[in-house]
């Protein structure tokens, strides 16, 4: 990938990542209703999985 796609790629998973810090804020704190703890376990797992994609390219940007 060149810088410029790497940049968007960089941009789309951030806006990702805010989406879902979003929701998991909302479903499991702004609701009365009972969530069940694999859902809190399913959002962990997706923030950590796109912070890990987001470091990757930065650290290809870096050598870049």
């Amino acid at each position: 990938m060149n810088r410029q796609e790497l940049e968007a790629e960089l941009a789309n998973l951030e806006e990702e990542l805010e989406d879902v810090k979003q929701e998991r804020h909302f479903m499991l704190e702004k609701t009365s209703i009972h969530v069940p703890g694999h859902a809190k376990h399913r959002f962990d797992a997706e923030i950590k999985e796109l912070e890990e994609k987001i470091n990757q390219i930065k650290t290809q940007l870096a050598k870049l």
